[in-house]
């Protein structure tokens, strides 16, 4: 069995498969890598190697149909099984969930088997082979098997918390619907030092939400601040460091961005969701749970000690957890 990692090494997808593949338990498997998912012909690349390789489609594709047709030929050229990430779901919109539900179901058609992040995601693929009518696919192999959250290397004074400002903090790749709409909208419930900022850059395609977001702050009076690209070895310290980390995240399926706060040693403010309340039972008093992201916020500010871990917090499956999983699924797939 070999692992075929698509996609650049800061997308989250990634980023996981690739670490995965290097945990004891599946380091002895070879390793295709490939930076261009759509420009590569993968079928020619991978040849007749059984391959297991993590999937969304804007790695795949510029649309869900390219995405499934790339995977359908590969999955009908080789033994191929999958891990589905960013499962389709009614947010996406009528049209672009009704085709994502397409591809995904097709994808899982020429799959041995299918791993998924979260229980949650396992009901939104049931949800996704009812709206396509595939039910039968229900019978394709499958494993949930929760991302990787590792301990923190060391935990945060609240004395260390803020800084210069007192920012609500969202880590991660800009996108419509990640929550920075909700944030803004906190704002005006807050004192008029607070503002937000944006750790990461914007997703590809979604340049303009910059601008967007900008506009939003400005007519609220709010500072709005994207940093870019933040390197690995810079990662935890700056994490370490904002005031208020926030994942306002409404629809998550999984969340490695929520992990990151988590082991950088903070507590993040995080919407009451399915897939939040799944992570909060595995993982109890590690995350604040909001229904009102401004109250919350306003008491993050006032207690920055509620947003630091605890040590001895259950954090967990560790990296090396999830690759043994891993082994045990892929083994009994791809026997």
């Amino acid at each position: 069995m070999t692992h075929l990692i698509v996609g650049h090494e800061e997308h989250g997808v990634t980023r996981l498969a690739r670490e995965l593949s290097t945990t004891p338990s599946l380091r002895s498997a070879p390793v295709i890598r490939v930076l261009d998912g759509i420009g590569t012909d993968l079928v020619r690349l991978v040849a007749r190697a059984s391959v297991h390789v993590h999937v969304t489609d804007r790695l795949f594709g510029h649309t869900a149909a390219q995405t499934a047709s790339t995977l359908i030929a590969l999955g009908r050229s080789t033994s191929m099984s999958v891990t589905l990430h960013d499962l389709p779901q009614p947010s996406d919109g009528p049209d672009r969930h009704r085709q994502r539900a397409s591809a995904y179901a097709d994808i899982l058609a020429v799959s041995r088997g299918v791993a998924l992040s979260s229980h949650h995601e396992s009901t939104l693929l049931d949800a996704v082979l009812k709206l396509t009518d595939r039910r039968s696919l229900r019978a394709v192999p499958r494993a949930v098997i929760p991302l990787p959250i590792e301990s923190p290397r060391r935990y945060v004074s609240p004395d260390e918390v803020g800084g210069t400002h007192r920012d609500l903090a969202v880590f991660g790749f800009l996108y419509p619907g990640k929550g920075y709409a909700q944030a803004l909208r906190a704002l005006s419930e807050l004192p008029a030092d607070v503002g937000l900022t944006a750790l990461g850059r914007p997703s590809p395609g979604h340049g303009h939400l910059v601008e967007e977001l900008q506009r939003q702050a400005h007519r609220r009076s709010r500072r709005f601040t994207v940093t870019g690209y933040i390197p690995d070895d810079r990662l935890q310290e700056v994490l370490a460091r904002v005031a208020v980390p926030v994942a306002p995240h409404q629809h998550l399926s999984a969340s490695g961005s929520i992990n990151s706060w988590l082991t950088a040693g903070r507590r993040p403010l995080v919407p009451r969701s399915r897939y939040v309340e799944e992570l909060d039972a595995r993982c109890p008093d590690v995350l604040t749970i909001y229904d009102d992201l401004a109250a919350a916020a306003r008491h993050a500010l006032d207690h920055p000690e509620s947003t630091t871990l605890k040590p001895g917090v259950p954090l967990g499956p560790s990296l090396d957890d999830v690759g043994a999983l891993y082994a045990k699924a892929l083994a009994s797939w791809h026997h």
